[in-house]
């Protein structure tokens, strides 16, 4: 049976992988308190833990649909002259490989359980993952172009924000960590007139990404559905709470892009490079209580990450690099170089900076710069892979509403 692996570019499939796979570690040695234990009493509780029948079927298909994403991306980022079933077997094998290593890892992390009992689905979803992958990796070969670089722009920006607006992706089955999710917006709803216009703004970017991936009549319907997605995801993942702002943000985010896809390119990347422009101001100096004595400005990269909390500041740096990014993205859909708009960016957010030092609570340090400036280089490359192929210019990689 001949491949059918054969979209262009294989890398970006091994980059997808790499993700999965450090998304399945994440979720299931979280929060990754070890101890020393017996690698041997490890291997024994393993092999000696297989109760099928006890699994609820809730446990069943999470740990199914978690290696999914694995077989999925796997297949394609294999050798496109290796034959499709080698190409599923290998994912199986790796799916396999993974989930046993994680479970004898779990023996050492405080508060997991070792268990034969979830190899076997974590194996069946691999594998349904690669068996899906096949047809789909067909279809994105005979529809869609994954090798433009507007859509590899919107594809990494989109993955951005799923990575901050999901943090810690960690599903509960808590029935009551499900009531906690949405009881501020059932029993304390309030609403704040800058969350409005910042959530109805960023879900309006988000609409423009989706137009870059799918075509601009279907981003004016996938992003209601994305939106019910992710409005979904928040009540399972643990640690999530809904916003009585951001849903009454959905429904005018939903109209304003409606309005936005029909404007030209250009005009539409101008308008929402204003208005993000103003939400990161925003964020970044309300509310504006200045105090005369300024604290420490720090030049040391990433300082608060490697120094707070981990799991707070992955979450906030996802953050940075979804908006930071789009603002550059957005400023080339205007018509900037992505030098010149990442150098504007970075020029706003070390200003920007350095007022924070005047402001209490906010953490003042060179990293919010460098990353518009990191941004700016990666799109450039995304766009440099255009021109080296001869599909256009290099200049405004992204289009806000492209053709279907």
């Amino acid at each position: 049976m001949p491949s059918i692996s054969s979209v262009d570019s294989p890398r970006r499939f091994v980059y997808a992988t790499l993700l999965a796979v450090a998304f399945i570690i994440y979720g299931s040695l979280y929060p990754f308190r070890f101890h020393d234990a017996s690698f041997i009493a490890a291997v024994q509780t393993l092999f000696l833990s297989y109760h099928m029948h006890d699994q609820p079927l809730s446990g069943l298909i999470a740990n199914i649909v978690l290696y999914m994403p694995l077989g999925l991306f796997f297949v394609p980022a294999q050798s496109r002259t290796r034959a499709a079933w080698r190409q599923v077997l290998l994912a199986t094998l790796l799916g396999t490989t993974l989930s046993m290593s994680i479970e004898l890892t779990q023996f050492f992390d405080q508060g997991r359980v070792t268990t034969l009992t979830d190899v076997l689905p974590n194996v069946l979803g691999t594998l349904a993952g690669a068996l899906l992958s096949l047809p789909l990796t067909r279809w994105l070969n005979q529809r869609v172009d994954m090798n433009s670089p507007a859509r590899q722009t919107a594809a990494l920006l989109l993955l951005a924000y799923l990575g901050y607006r999901l943090f810690p992706y960690v599903p509960t089955l808590d029935l009551h960590a499900y009531w906690r999710a949405i009881k501020p917006v059932v029993v304390h709803p309030t609403l704040h007139a800058f969350d409005i216009a910042s959530y109805t703004v960023i879900w309006t970017v988000v609409a423009a990404l989706l137009a870059d991936l799918a075509g601009r009549e279907r981003s004016r319907w996938l992003i209601v559905v994305a939106m019910l997605v992710v409005l979904s995801a928040k009540i399972i993942i643990t640690h999530n709470r809904l916003s009585l702002s951001e849903i009454v943000a959905l429904p005018i985010a939903v109209i304003a892009w409606q309005i936005i896809a029909g404007a030209p390119r250009r005009t539409g990347g101008v308008l929402l490079a204003i208005l993000l422009a103003l939400v990161v101001l925003g964020d970044r100096l309300l509310p504006f209580d200045w105090q005369s004595n300024a604290h420490h400005f720090d030049w040391i990269p990433f300082f608060s990450i490697l120094h707070g909390s981990m799991a707070a500041n992955t979450q906030a740096l996802a953050d940075k690099l979804f908006l930071y990014t789009s603002l550059v993205w957005l400023l080339s859909v205007a018509g900037l170089r992505h030098a010149a708009a990442g150098a504007m960016v970075a020029a706003g957010l070390f200003i920007t900076s350095l007022l924070e030092t005047h402001l209490p609570g906010r953490s003042a340090e060179i990293t919010d710069a460098l990353i518009a400036l990191a941004a700016a280089a990666v799109l450039s490359w995304l766009a440099s892979t255009r021109a080296t192929a001869s599909e256009g210019p290099r200049r405004g990689a992204g289009n806000i509403v492209p053709a279907d």
